[in-house]
Protein backbone atom coordinates (compact mmCIF):
# COMPACT_ATOMS: atom_id res chain seq x y z
CA UNK A 1 0.00 0.00 0.00
CA UNK A 2 0.96 3.34 -0.93
CA UNK A 3 1.57 6.28 2.03
CA UNK A 4 -1.32 7.72 1.35
CA UNK A 5 -3.64 4.87 2.21
CA UNK A 6 -1.92 4.34 5.27
CA UNK A 7 -2.15 7.90 6.03
CA UNK A 8 -6.21 7.48 5.84
CA UNK A 9 -6.73 3.99 7.34
CA UNK A 10 -4.27 4.84 10.52
CA UNK A 11 -6.39 6.90 11.74
CA UNK A 12 -9.63 5.06 10.97
CA UNK A 13 -8.79 2.27 12.60
CA UNK A 14 -7.95 4.07 15.62
CA UNK A 15 -11.55 5.44 15.85
CA UNK A 16 -13.29 2.27 14.66
CA UNK A 17 -11.01 0.94 18.17
CA UNK A 18 -12.26 3.28 20.54
CA UNK A 19 -15.76 3.01 19.59
CA UNK A 20 -15.34 -0.71 20.18
CA UNK A 21 -13.59 -0.45 24.00
CA UNK A 22 -15.73 2.27 24.79
CA UNK A 23 -18.13 0.92 28.19
CA UNK A 24 -20.91 2.87 29.61
CA UNK A 25 -20.51 4.08 32.86
CA UNK A 26 -22.90 6.15 35.02
CA UNK A 27 -22.33 9.98 34.77
CA UNK A 28 -25.46 11.18 36.86
CA UNK A 29 -25.41 12.61 40.80
CA UNK A 30 -24.98 9.66 43.32
CA UNK A 31 -27.78 8.38 45.16
CA UNK A 32 -28.79 8.69 49.19
CA UNK A 33 -27.57 5.16 49.65
CA UNK A 34 -24.19 5.94 47.86
CA UNK A 35 -23.40 8.67 49.57
CA UNK A 36 -23.96 7.06 53.07
CA UNK A 37 -22.03 4.65 52.02
CA UNK A 38 -19.12 6.54 51.16
CA UNK A 39 -19.56 8.90 54.64
CA UNK A 40 -19.61 5.23 56.88
CA UNK A 41 -16.44 4.36 55.33
CA UNK A 42 -14.67 7.56 55.34
CA UNK A 43 -15.27 7.76 59.11
CA UNK A 44 -14.77 4.47 59.50
CA UNK A 45 -11.22 4.61 57.31
CA UNK A 46 -10.17 7.55 59.66
CA UNK A 47 -10.88 5.67 62.83
CA UNK A 48 -9.43 2.95 61.73
CA UNK A 49 -6.14 5.51 61.00
CA UNK A 50 -6.25 7.35 64.23
CA UNK A 51 -6.31 3.64 66.39
CA UNK A 52 -3.41 2.08 64.56
CA UNK A 53 -1.84 5.39 64.80
CA UNK A 54 -2.10 5.62 68.84
CA UNK A 55 -1.06 1.61 68.62
CA UNK A 56 2.12 2.29 67.19
CA UNK A 57 3.30 5.48 68.95
CA UNK A 58 5.38 3.32 71.34
CA UNK A 59 6.81 0.80 69.41
CA UNK A 60 7.46 3.55 65.86
CA UNK A 61 9.48 6.89 66.23
CA UNK A 62 8.61 8.26 62.74
CA UNK A 63 5.53 9.96 61.96
CA UNK A 64 5.44 9.30 58.46
CA UNK A 65 6.47 5.62 58.85
CA UNK A 66 3.41 5.36 61.07
CA UNK A 67 1.19 7.09 58.76
CA UNK A 68 2.32 5.20 55.98
CA UNK A 69 1.51 1.39 57.89
CA UNK A 70 -2.08 3.22 59.11
CA UNK A 71 -3.01 3.46 55.14
CA UNK A 72 -1.55 -0.16 54.71
CA UNK A 73 -3.58 -1.33 57.27
CA UNK A 74 -6.72 0.66 56.89
CA UNK A 75 -6.84 -0.02 52.74
CA UNK A 76 -9.47 -2.39 52.98
CA UNK A 77 -11.81 -0.48 54.32
CA UNK A 78 -11.09 1.81 50.88
CA UNK A 79 -11.29 -0.57 48.53
CA UNK A 80 -13.98 -2.02 50.25
CA UNK A 81 -15.90 1.20 49.00
CA UNK A 82 -13.93 1.02 45.43
CA UNK A 83 -15.46 -2.26 44.37
CA UNK A 84 -18.89 -0.84 45.96
CA UNK A 85 -18.77 1.73 43.97
CA UNK A 86 -17.76 -0.15 40.93
CA UNK A 87 -20.97 -2.17 41.16
CA UNK A 88 -22.67 1.09 40.77
CA UNK A 89 -21.45 1.52 37.54
CA UNK A 90 -19.44 4.16 38.02
CA UNK A 91 -16.15 4.52 35.80
CA UNK A 92 -13.19 3.01 37.53
CA UNK A 93 -10.07 5.68 36.36
CA UNK A 94 -12.72 8.09 38.05
CA UNK A 95 -13.54 6.16 41.36
CA UNK A 96 -9.81 5.10 41.90
CA UNK A 97 -9.25 8.85 42.32
CA UNK A 98 -11.85 9.68 44.45
CA UNK A 99 -10.77 7.15 46.61
CA UNK A 100 -7.59 8.08 46.52
CA UNK A 101 -8.61 11.39 47.49
CA UNK A 102 -10.34 9.88 51.15
CA UNK A 103 -7.03 8.59 51.64
CA UNK A 104 -4.96 11.00 51.13
CA UNK A 105 -7.41 13.67 53.29
CA UNK A 106 -6.98 11.14 55.97
CA UNK A 107 -3.16 10.51 56.14
CA UNK A 108 -3.16 14.64 55.67
CA UNK A 109 -5.40 14.91 58.89
CA UNK A 110 -3.27 12.52 61.10
CA UNK A 111 0.12 13.30 60.38
CA UNK A 112 0.28 16.60 61.70
CA UNK A 113 -1.23 15.21 65.07
CA UNK A 114 1.33 12.36 65.09
CA UNK A 115 4.06 15.25 64.52
CA UNK A 116 2.41 17.74 67.28
CA UNK A 117 2.88 14.38 69.68
CA UNK A 118 5.90 13.57 68.71
CA UNK A 119 7.11 17.05 69.76
CA UNK A 120 5.13 17.15 73.05
CA UNK A 121 6.58 14.21 73.85
CA UNK A 122 10.50 15.02 73.60
CA UNK A 123 10.14 17.98 75.23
Amino acid sequence: MSYKKYYCLIPLLCLLSLHVNAEEYKTGDMSQEEYQKIREASVEHNECMDEFAISQLEVQSDPRVITDHAMKKCAPILDDLYNFLLTGGYAPEAMSRFVSSISNKGANKILPKLMMYMAQKNQ
